[in-house]
């Protein structure tokens, strides 16, 4: 009987991870805290709306890493998918369209020709660099080149890292934005185009991948608190549960995957000693946060018929207007219509009720002034501010091969993905790129075993 491999968390990442590994023929159990699937990325139903934690999309659609995950083990037809392409600038002088790719720059009528001459200028030799050559980018800051330019230039590319990053310039890489337009380069097999599950709940994709694992006679457990990685001579020998205080139950398997950020892990899941603790302080750098208010709004009218707005100027604390049922109606019951209003906020926002509250006022008032029927239509509203380690995706100094190895040195059978990991790619999509990346690595340890 072949040893079961234990994977900790039932994110994007894990269960990326877990439906590589089971396609082969491996025996895995995936075991997650949560009594839901997706990690940071689950939905929950609210007033019979499909709420999502975060407003997620699966960027470049069909070349995604989520997507070439589906293709490999062959359940692309499971996942069912809405374009997002309906997508728009809003500032004072009214809606503009937004460029899908270099040549609607041209036509990009949110700022003056010039300026679209000089952002293709900048933007051409970036499309068609190499990703190697945006590494020397990755120390500098995307605003070394935003700040040169016009203010409505740089109002267009702090729509772009909204929609890219949920973030603003002053804290994206260069090189990391730099590889978003290789990626986005059609001439270079990629595509600007993104998608969203027709189902409702970016969640959906954490199922689909859990009912495959499952169909390969694995196990996907949620409720399940991992206490310990247990290591003995530097090679895994199993997990510790506890899932009652006080009691615990030992698990044997050679090999564990560790699927959430890797500096929570390395100062929870092991017994001291057991890693240096200087490795474990360079970990402790991408203890980084980021935050975002988001509000999901029910309303009883349609009041748009796009999909994403972009309102842009510094007047405007909204940064993004996602109007979920039109990308796909079944977040919504018949007759209702859902949006969400986002903007990226300092962390110490996040636990300060009162200032949420100011800033959920502040984005009622734009949209209304957007959309005068807006109030009216009103149905209810629910605001949510979260904190997550996202810096280390985008963060100048704190990107690609900067981030945490998916092996640590000298421990056998211990492995790590996520969006924490290396990788690179936009939100939930870097998770399944490191677990791509990380596969390799897991098979070649099976095979010496």
């Amino acid at each position: 009987m072949k040893n079961e491999i234990i994977i900790i968390g039932a994110g994007v990442g894990g269960l990326t991870a877990g439906a590589l590994l089971a396609n082969e023929g491996n025996l895995i159990r995936v075991v997650e805290k949560s009594p839901y699937l997706g990690g940071r990325t689950a939905s929950m139903i609210y007033k019979n709306h499909i709420l999502d934690n975060g407003f997620h999309i699966m960027p470049f659609y069909k070349k995604s890493a989520i997507f070439s995950v589906f293709k490999k083990i062959g359940i692309t037809s499971r996942l069912k998918l809405a374009k997002v392409d309906s997508i728009a600038f809003h500032s004072d002088s009214g809606f503009h369209k937004y460029p899908k790719g270099m040549g609607d720059l041209l036509q990009l009528s949110l700022i003056p020709f010039k300026s679209r001459i000089r952002l293709l200028k900048l933007l051409l030799p970036m499309a068609f660099t190499s990703i190697e050559k945006t590494e020397e980018w990755d120390e500098k800051s995307l605003t070394e080149i935003t700040n040169k330019l016009d203010a409505d230039t740089k109002a267009f590319f702090e729509a772009v890292c909204m929609l890219a990053f949920a973030d603003t310039a002053e804290h994206i890489s260069l090189g990391e934005f730099a590889r978003t337009i290789i990626r986005a380069n059609p001439f270079k097999g990629g595509t600007s185009e993104f998608a969203y599950p027709d189902d409702g709940g970016y969640d959906s994709i954490s199922k689909v991948l859990s009912e495959y694992i499952i169909e390969k006679h694995g196990k996907v457990e949620t409720k399940q608190k991992v206490k310990k990685i247990v290591i003995e001579n530097s090679k895994v020998i199993g997990i510790i549960l506890e899932n009652i205080p006080g009691k615990e139950e030992f698990i044997s398997t050679n090999c564990v995957v560790v699927s959430y950020p890797a500096y929570m892990a390395l100062n929870q899941l092991f017994d001291d000693g057991v890693i240096d603790r200087n490795f474990i302080e360079k970990i402790n750098r991408l203890d980084k946060k980021t935050a975002v208010v988001e509000v999901h709004f029910a309303l009883d009218s349609k009041i748009d018929n796009r999909q994403v707005v972009f309102p842009v100027g510094d007047h405007y604390t909204t940064k993004g207007i996602f109007f979920i049922s039109n990308i796909t109606s079944s977040v919504s019951p018949p007759g209702e219509h859902l949006i969400i209003a986002g903007t990226p906020v300092d962390p110490s926002v996040a636990d300060d009720p009162k200032k949420i509250k100011e800033i959920v006022q502040k984005m009622k008032h734009e949209i209304s002034s957007i959309y005068p029927e807006f109030t009216e239509s009103l149905l209810w509203e629910r605001p949510m501010a979260w904190k997550l380690v996202e810096s280390v995706v985008k963060e100048p100094g704190m990107v690609w091969k900067s981030k945490m190895p998916h092996q640590i040195p000298g421990i056998e059978g211990l492995f790590f993905v996520g969006d924490s990991t290396v990788s690179y790619g936009i939100g939930t999509d870097s998770a399944a790129h490191s677990s791509i990346l990380c596969h390799p690595l897991i098979e070649k340890f099976l095979e010496q075993k």
